[in-house]
């Protein structure tokens, strides 16, 4: 199991750096689109061919779920079949370059402007089925979701949609309200349900889904008032939302045994600033703040965190696979369908 785990986060560390790696070579094409030559446009464009396969590699061994690595790994075919043509156009340039000048290089100029035209288009194709496939996991290696200051826009929104300017800020899942002068971990605080950090990731997962509640990674969809240490437990999939669109209803559950049980005393484990246990608040149902479509946090994103996080739960032992499967039958009915 260890060496899984290591595996799997050496995989998703390798993605953040291909991405990385697809971005430069982006830029270079856009550089030399304007003014360069067609063998520095050819050899820009054979870069991102070959980024973008690395792009589709890494998420094809980050991911875990086996419909997606199944849509990835014919996506990798693809993408290297598109990274063979653009390193024959990029010979073809060559050729084209080399002396001497004469019919056989106006033959290679014609097949170069072909075959470029022709891997231009299929790299926007790819780039477009690699924005469609959903994050591995935006909480994956998540160190922190976002500073105070990154959250003061999603507070103040949050503030105005739910609580009114002077009303006092509670937290949705222990009702315990915010004490502005207490120690920062005991604070409620605006939480991002989506990762502040991971915004561009968010943007990429809209675009494959009919979330209309949630519009940006600041806007109220994205966020709930909670307790800092019921946050950063929601971030580390520790906890979730189980959610019934029909009631309008979600409930909070916990998944790591180490919040539910007791120590050798029977002392159980508290949210700092709460008087209620974990094991109290499990399978508490709350009401959102407000029903109003616009005014109630996205039930996909509660959601899809729900089946990662049960995921990651069954993966690290928390949970029974029949357990699993009857939390993800719930998480099932709850989700909205995905675009066509």
């Amino acid at each position: 199991m260890a060496d899984q785990d290591t595996e799997l986060i050496e995989a998703r560390e390798k993605l953040r750096a291909v991405e990385g790696e697809l971005a430069a070579a982006k830029a270079a094409l856009d550089a030399v689109k304007g003014g360069g030559d067609a063998q520095q446009i050819a050899e820009a464009k054979l870069g991102v061919a070959k980024a973008e396969l690395g792009v589709a590699e890494a998420k094809w061994q980050a991911a875990t779920d086996e419909g997606q690595r199944d849509r990835l790994g014919r996506l990798v075919d693809t993408a290297q079949k598109v990274v063979d043509a653009a390193t024959m156009a990029y010979q073809n340039a060559l050729q084209a370059a080399a002396p001497p000048h004469g019919e056989r290089q106006v033959d290679a100029m014609e097949d170069l402007v072909s075959s470029t035209r022709k891997i231009e288009a299929r790299l926007e194709a790819i780039e477009q089925r690699l924005e469609l496939v959903a994050p591995v996991d935006p909480w994956e290696l998540l160190s922190t979701n976002s500073t105070q200051t990154q959250k003061e826009k999603l507070r103040q929104q949050l503030t105005a949609t739910y609580a009114g300017q002077h009303a006092p800020i509670q937290c949705i899942v222990s009702g315990t309200f915010d004490n502005p002068e207490g120690p920062e971990q005991q604070r409620v605080v605006a939480a991002h349900l989506w990762p502040k950090s991971r915004a561009q990731e968010f943007q990429a997962w809209k675009s494959g889904h009919t979330d209309t509640i949630c519009k940006g990674i600041d806007d109220t969809g994205n966020g709930l008032f909670m307790l800092k240490g019921i946050e950063e437990a929601y971030d580390a999939k520790r906890v979730c939302f189980l959610c019934d669109p029909f009631k309008c209803e979600i409930c909070f559950k916990v998944l790591d045994p180490s919040l539910r049980g007791a120590d050798d005393n029977g002392n159980r484990p508290f949210p700092a600033g709460c008087t209620t246990s974990y094991f109290e608040l499990d399978s508490t149902t709350v009401k959102p703040p407000s029903i109003e479509s616009n005014k109630r946090p996205s039930f996909q994103i509660l959601s899809f965190h729900a089946k990662l996080s049960v995921q990651s739960a069954l993966h690290r032992g928390w949970i029974t696979q029949e357990q699993s499967d009857e939390l993800q039958s719930t998480i099932k009915v709850s989700s909205p369908p995905k675009k066509e």
